[in-house]
């Protein structure tokens, strides 16, 4: 059986600037964890990171918080986010 698409949506606020941004991260558990991101910033879409996880053993709640922690870092530091 193939596993099905997850996806997690939250709020960001930076640490340092205080802009909030809504993000929502689509993925797939399994073996190797492909996901991506759509950033947005008062309804304007600011990025689409994306990446995948290979040798991937994480399951359930640590995956989506490992997901959630890599996107926000992402965020926080502006890695291709427009400002």
């Amino acid at each position: 059986m193939a596993n099905r698409s997850k996806s997690i949506q939250d709020i960001y606020t930076r640490k340092v600037g205080g802009e909030t941004f809504q993000y929502n991260v689509t993925y797939t558990p399994g073996a190797t964890v492909d996901w991506n991101a759509r950033v947005y910033q008062d309804g304007e879409l600011k990025g689409t990171p994306s990446g995948s996880v290979s040798h991937n053993v994480m399951t359930g709640k640590a995956l989506s918080q490992f997901l959630v922690s890599y996107v926000e870092g992402i965020i926080e530091r502006g890695l291709g986010i427009e400002e």
